[in-house]
């Protein structure tokens, strides 16, 4: 009877090691597709940006260069990342004209009696 048992054991070990691997296989494919999935909505969005005007992208730091340059990566490459990159980027440097040009400017208070 001994050996019964021992290749029961090695039965139910072999299926709970397979069911294991299994659902790891399973769930990496699901993790990839959703990834992919992800990537493909951001590059249908960042196309939407094509349609915006000049002046709408300035608005929210970009050209349409970079549009462009974004949706010319490869199909892998999520172009949302690169846009916001680019638009941080020309924040960063917008923000630092805009502090720079403050300190540059002379604020005299429009109503009298209100200095801070």
């Amino acid at each position: 009877m001994e050996p019964i048992m021992s290749t029961t054991l090695a039965s139910n070990t072999y299926a709970a090691a397979f069911v294991t691997t299994s659902a790891s296989l399973v769930r990496a494919a699901a993790e990839r597709t959703a990834f992919v999935a992800k990537i493909l909505a951001n590059r249908w969005m960042a196309k939407q940006l094509c349609d915006f005007t000049d002046h709408e992208l300035a608005d929210i730091g970009l050209s349409r260069s970079d549009v462009r340059e974004a949706l010319d990566s490869p199909l892998y490459a999520d172009p949302s990342l690169t846009l916001a990159a680019v638009a941080h980027g020309n924040s960063v440097k917008m923000s630092s004209v805009v502090a720079r040009r403050a300190e540059s400017v002379d604020f005299t208070p429009l109503v009298r009696g209100r200095e801070e």
